[in-house]
């Protein structure tokens, strides 16, 4: 150690600085002024304390937020195609206060996806198939894809008798399709109720913009949010 150059609030005399710091003593650290073993802490441990301090600090943050107090999805909203949306927050809080999520760090998603886009399509087949999605909006034609390809919920076993009966007028069918490695069609599913028709919804004409003629909404198969999604059916249903 170059004890002549060396910076340090001790004085260059320090008894302590005759030896390195691994052979300095309890006693001898026992035995120096308490301004002394300040400045030895300082010098040679408080970079590390802090370390320790921030490590622990973080360590303890991240069990909270993601074990104690998680921030959680309640409900999943994905606008396809021709439903384009641009004020997904604002819609996912005005959904939030309307079906009475209390919970602060609760959230409601709601995305927009262009399923004729590869990445935008790959993002929303994703989550799918992750089942982290709960309501579709889309157009009619949209809607006809989604109901072939088997990823929706019949309207007739989701909703409340009560629900059911208010929106039978509106209600909208569609058919799993099945086809082979060459995209033959191998099997047509019945027609279901698998959509209903939103296209006068207060919500769709203040957040939406489109060119469809008929805007449906749709939940997902087993809605991982079931009582959230047949609460925001209802927002949705609204005038």
């Amino acid at each position: 150690m170059d004890i002549e150059h060396r910076k340090t609030t001790l004085g260059d005399d320090a008894s302590i600085y005759s030896r390195t710091k691994d052979t300095v003593t309890k006693e001898e650290l026992k035995n120096l002024p308490l301004r002394q073993k300040l400045d030895y802490f300082k010098d040679y441990y408080l970079i590390g304390a802090v370390g320790l301090i921030a490590a622990a600090a973080f360590i303890i943050y991240m069990l909270y937020t993601s074990v104690i107090n998680p921030s959680k999805d309640v409900l999943t909203v994905a606008f396809l195609s021709n439903t384009f949306i641009s004020e997904t927050e604002e819609m996912g809080a005005e959904i939030k206060e309307y079906i009475g999520i209390e919970r602060k760090k609760d959230y409601i998603g709601v995305s927009y996806y262009d399923t004729t886009d590869y990445q935008m399509n790959l993002a929303y087949m994703t989550i799918a198939g992750a089942r982290q999605l709960d309501l579709i909006v889309c157009s009619y034609e949209e809607f006809q894809n989604q109901a072939n390809m088997g990823l929706l919920a019949d309207m007739k076993e989701l909703l409340p008798a009560e629900t059911y009966d208010k929106v039978s007028d509106s209600l909208v069918t569609g058919h799993i399709v099945e086809t082979d490695v060459d995209g033959s069609v191998t099997s047509v599913g019945d027609e279901l109720e698998y959509g209903i028709d939103i296209t006068e919804s207060a919500a769709i004409r203040q957040y939406v913009t489109t060119s469809a003629d008929r805007i449906i909404l749709c939940a997902f198969a087993a809605p991982p949010n079931r009582e959230n999604a047949l609460k925001t059916i209802d927002y949705f249903l609204q005038e």
